[in-house]
């Protein structure tokens, strides 16, 4: 355990946490903890030596996972997506046998096969409500045993938005979908005259398939929060996993599940019953759609609490770009507008706030200047909003990484109350940027076109350049532009979330085609690889870049390696050749899942491997040059 004093920088890729004092972090399990080889808990004992003579606003839960780096067969991460739960364990009246479990966290590994989590991801759990708990010697455990992971916590001094009296577990355990109403019935909780304030917290995650109906991974179905006979709110249960920001993945990882995804945290929902309270009771029920296959991983409590403690609070709650969080690598490196999400924590309607915000240069404490932005809506306690922020000045960067600087003020017109969580900060890089202004898009269709769409706009939101209406299924377009100074955004969309390849479309399993997405810029006479885009990516690409603009890291382009397979199928041998003038190339040959299954040093540029040992399939050859992807090309393996 360490105290941090005033601005919390957590590292080069998190957010910043701000508070009025000391925060405390809470090292648990980490890398150098002994990793689990089967499906069983990893389980200890902590000392959570914290201050109970103090209020904290704020309890986060960091989960950090990362490839095992010792295993060399058959994944260093997780091939499979297993459910990761991290519990605390309450011990009743000092009896081992007498105890009651908490779910802290759930969490979904991803398809790993081949997959690289360099020096880890990082997700990010509120665990506020088991304050209480968290002291004193705390027992936890965890049940991924596929990956390495890293878990700590930060206390956030400060008053909290309302106090905790009491979290109640209703429901816990597997519950099928055939007997889930039978189970889980309208149920009753008296409460005592200090509760003010109630909610429910759930997280239900739906399992098994290949059954008639897919259930209940893959199949849709309408859940229900009930008070007092009112329905509190109503959804389907289907989480959409094609923006997964861990991708791409092997395996099945973009289709959508019932409340996660591969790679992702199980779906927490949390709902008021305030409203709802009579007599110093609360009636409630948890309703699903019948169906006769598959069963929900079920975590549902009641969390009570006094009055909500200010009547005009708001708060920083994200940073969506610029940062380096991984978990917002889909919408980053920007040279756009900034992303933020900001938070009404009091009892009167938030209807106006002034958002200050600015960059400074790599390990800056302040912005180089500040810019405003007033904003007005109307959010009720605990609701949301994502704000899109001006243009900031790009080109005040002298350095390719910065800071990013916000705050909000001002909250319906008067000062905050509680100014400590209404700052925030984050690291960022940079997008790329070149000195040429000639470029082309290379978009190649694949079998439905109908679902791809692509666009450049510039840093106002313009479109300069977008795809043809009707194109063609399997052509290739190629578009020439030239573009002045300035940032600009290239989106790629599809609208059947499987983006321009993946496995499952491809043969032996379907009958589609691969499409492919590719920025090049003019070098001399001929037009180069700018960026190679990965066409397994699901819902959308979004990639921001530079011309002549600000001191990012400027492209270093090359003449484009070109490779040739002969014969191309293939049934024991393939010859390589390649146009680089470079020895010692290494060739990686992956599968239609992802797996690398073969790995050969070529000598020269003209080069045989053997591929007899491979199993009849569609193959993925990739050259590269000390770990730089240098070329990459498809063959046939047959019999």
């Amino acid at each position: 355990m360490k105290k941090l004093i005033f601005t919390l920088l957590l590292s080069a890729s998190f957010t910043s946490f701000c508070s009025p004092g000391d925060s405390t972090w809470v090292q648990t399990f980490s890398f150098d903890s002994p990793r689990q080889t089967a499906w069983t808990w990893k389980s200890d004992w902590f000392n959570f030596n914290i201050d109970t003579t103090k209020q904290y606003e704020k309890v986060l839960m960091f989960y950090t996972l990362k490839c095992d780096p010792s295993v060399a067969s058959p994944y260093a991460c997780g091939e499979w997506d297993y459910i990761a739960h991290t519990q605390l364990v309450e011990h009743n009246e000092d009896s081992s046998e007498n105890f009651t479990t908490w779910e802290l966290a759930k969490y979904i590994t991803p398809y790993g096969g081949g997959m690289d989590l360099g020096d880890g991801w990082t997700w990010i759990y509120d665990v506020s409500d088991f304050v209480h708990l968290l002291r004193g010697n705390v027992h936890l455990r965890d049940l991924n045993f596929q990956e390495m992971i890293d878990i700590k916590f930060l206390f956030i001094e400060g008053r909290p938005p309302r106090d905790l009296i009491a979290i109640e577990r209703i429901w816990q355990g597997d519950f099928y979908l055939n007997v889930f109403d039978q189970k889980i019935k309208d149920t009753t909780v008296n409460l005592s005259s200090a509760v003010k304030q109630v909610k429910l917290r759930t997280n239900l995650t739906g399992h098994e398939f290949s059954n008639p109906s897919n259930c209940a991974e893959f199949c849709s179905n309408i859940h229900k929060v009930k008070a007092n006979g009112n329905i509190v709110a109503s959804w389907d249960i289907l989480q959409s996993c094609a923006t997964n920001p861990l991708y791409p993945q092997s395996g099945t990882w973009l289709y959508d599940r019932a409340g996660w995804c591969p790679g992702m945290e199980g779906k927490q929902r949390e709902f008021d019953l305030t409203p709802y309270i009579q007599n110093n009771s609360i009636n409630f029920d948890y309703d699903i759609d019948y169906n006769d296959y598959g069963y929900y991983n079920t975590h549902i409590e009641l969390v009570t609490y006094g009055e909500i403690n200010q009547a005009v609070d708001a708060a920083i709650e994200r940073i969506i770009a610029p940062t380096d969080d991984k978990l917002q690598s889909r919408f980053n490196p920007i040279c756009g507008n900034p992303v933020v999400v900001i938070k009404n924590i009091g009892s009167q309607l938030l209807t106006s706030a002034l958002v200050v915000y600015g960059i400074g240069n790599n390990g800056a404490s302040d912005m180089l200047s500040s810019n405003t932005f007033q904003w007005s809506g109307n959010l009720s306690f605990m609701q949301s909003d994502t704000v899109y922020l001006p243009l900031p000045d790009w080109n005040e960067m002298t350095s390719s990484t910065g800071v990013f600087f916000v705050e909000i003020n001002n909250p319906n017109g008067i000062a905050d109350p509680t100014p400590y969580n209404n700052k925030m900060k984050s690291t960022f890089t940079l997008p790329k940027k070149v000195t040429y202004t000639d470029f082309q898009m290379n978009f190649r269709t694949n079998h439905a076109p109908q679902e791809t769409s692509w666009k450049l706009c510039d840093a106002w939101g313009n479109i300069l350049f977008q795809n043809e209406n009707n194109m063609s299924a399997n052509t290739l377009y190629q578009i020439p532009m030239t573009l002045s100074s300035g940032c600009y955004r290239l989106t790629v969309e599809d609208g059947g979330d499987d983006g321009l390849k993946f496995w499952a479309n491809m043969s032996p399993y379907g009958s589609g085609t691969a499409g492919s997405v590719v920025l090049r810029r003019k070098l001399n006479s001929n037009y180069v690889i700018f960026n190679d885009f990965d066409a397994d990516f699901g819902r959308f690409i979004q990639y921001d870049f530079a011309v002549n603009q600000y001191v990012g890291i400027e492209e270093q382009a090359k003449e484009e390696a070109k490779v040739r397979l002969f014969p191309n199928p293939a049934t024991k041998a393939l010859n390589v050749i390649y146009s680089e003038k470079i020895d010692n190339v290494n060739a990686d040959i992956y599968d239609i899942m992802g797996k690398k299954v073969s790995s050969v040093n070529l000598p020269s540029s003209n080069s045989s491997i053997d591929i007899s040992n491979l199993a009849q399939g569609l193959y993925v050859l990739v050259l590269k040059n000390k770990q730089q992807e240098i070329a990459r090309s498809k063959f046939v393996k047959q019999y």
